[in-house]
């Protein structure tokens, strides 16, 4: 082996040990090494590794529900196919149709056979995304499949044989939608065998990720070619907005955001103006309230202040701080109307001053 992959293998691992629990979750894609992470990857492990069928999988929107069923398929069934639906994007009777398939004339505009996705999974793995977004009457039939592992295809008097797993995912809880009288009790609890639960990004348990999938995110994205390994880090302050935002959309929002400060980005580095959680927010005035609803906008405006504070109004310095260079912060300035003694800072929502707290450095972090 030439030393230059005996380099490139090294760094390969590295990268593994810094986004990854495991080989496992790289092998999947699970970025995280937080207790919230590697509890899940545990469970799901066992689970894969078992007689389990169906799985359920909860979580909340943008979580990684899908990653984690494909995680359980890489493991049960490697060879075999993954087939997966969002039961929320159709109506009842197509999902009817793309679940169990249709005979010729089953109905109108049938003029020929379906084969429906039970049938296509073959002896691997069907998803059932958001299935708790399933029409009652279709659970009934699911139900039924589940004990007795057959199915007919729409308007078919032939049963076929069911052999693959089911893994359904829900980001509602489905206790409450069964007690609402949204879900039917039986398959819940047919369901609810051994569930893997995946934490929100705003868990204490799992906030710690957020980080790293920045990180991450900012590494393997393609969404700007010209700009692959030329952004190469985060600087402190937009670490900092990162950690202490809420996450409503969990990963999913994340990687949008990172994605989007990539295509605003100038630089080598991504600074906190180009951190836009929200980019209506780039139009609408400051909003007040806690951090989750907190306006970035407000609060490049509190940091700007603050840093200028912090350097004695040095413009250089604090630019450096802030990770922007010095021609965007005399625009700030005047987009923001910031004058020396203007105690803009005072005047500002304190908690901003408590959310976006940072130590005078030298030079951008």
């Amino acid at each position: 082996m030439s030393l230059r992959t005996t380099i490139a293998a090294t760094r390969e691992t590295e990268t593994h040990e810094y986004f990854f629990a495991e080989d496992f979750a790289a092998s999947v894609s699970m970025v995280g090494r937080s207790e919230a992470i590697k509890h899940t990857l545990k469970i799901t492990k066992l689970v894969a590794l078992s007689r389990c069928n169906p799985v359920l999988i909860v979580g909340e929107t943008g979580t990684g529900k899908e990653l984690a069923a494909e995680a359980i398929h890489f493991l049960r069934h490697p060879q075999e196919r993954f087939v997966a639906v969002n039961c929320a994007t159709l109506t009842a009777n197509l999902l009817e149709s793309e679940l169990f398939g249709h005979v010729k004339g089953a109905f109108t505009g049938a003029d020929r056979e379906k084969t429906g996705l039970l049938e296509l999974a073959g002896d691997g793995s069907l998803f059932l995304d958001e299935i708790s977004e399933m029409p009652i009457d279709l659970q009934a039939k699911l139900l039924r499949i589940l004990q007795e592992r057959t199915f007919r295809k729409v308007g078919g008097i032939k049963n076929i044989k069911f052999n693959a797993t089911i893994i359904a995912s829900s980001n509602r809880n489905l206790r409450k939608e069964t007690n609402a009288n949204r879900f039917r009790a039986d398959l819940y609890y047919r369901l609810n065998i051994s569930p893997i639960t995946i934490a929100p990004l705003r868990s204490p348990r799992r906030r710690q990720d957020i980080q790293l999938l920045a990180e991450y995110f900012l590494k393997t994205s393609t969404i700007c070619p010209e700009k692959q390994n030329k952004i190469t880090t985060l600087t402190k302050l937009a670490t900092e907005a990162l950690q202490k935002y809420d996450w409503p959309g969990n990963v999913r929002e994340l990687r949008n955001v990172i994605e989007r400060a990539i295509l605003y980005e100038t630089t080598d580095k991504i600074g906190l103006s180009n951190i836009v959680i929200d980019p209506d927010d780039l139009c609408d005035e400051p909003t007040t309230g806690n951090i989750r609803n907190y306006s970035l906008v407000k609060a490049e405006r509190e940091l700007i202040s603050r840093a200028l504070q912090e350097t004695g109004w040095q413009k250089t310095h604090a630019a450096a701080l802030l990770g922007i260079t010095r021609a965007t912060l005399y625009a700030k300035l005047k987009q923001y109307n910031i004058q020396k003694g203007s105690g803009i800072a005072k005047q500002s929502d304190p908690q901003a001053s408590r959310a976006f707290a940072f130590e005078p450095v030298a030079a951008a972090q």
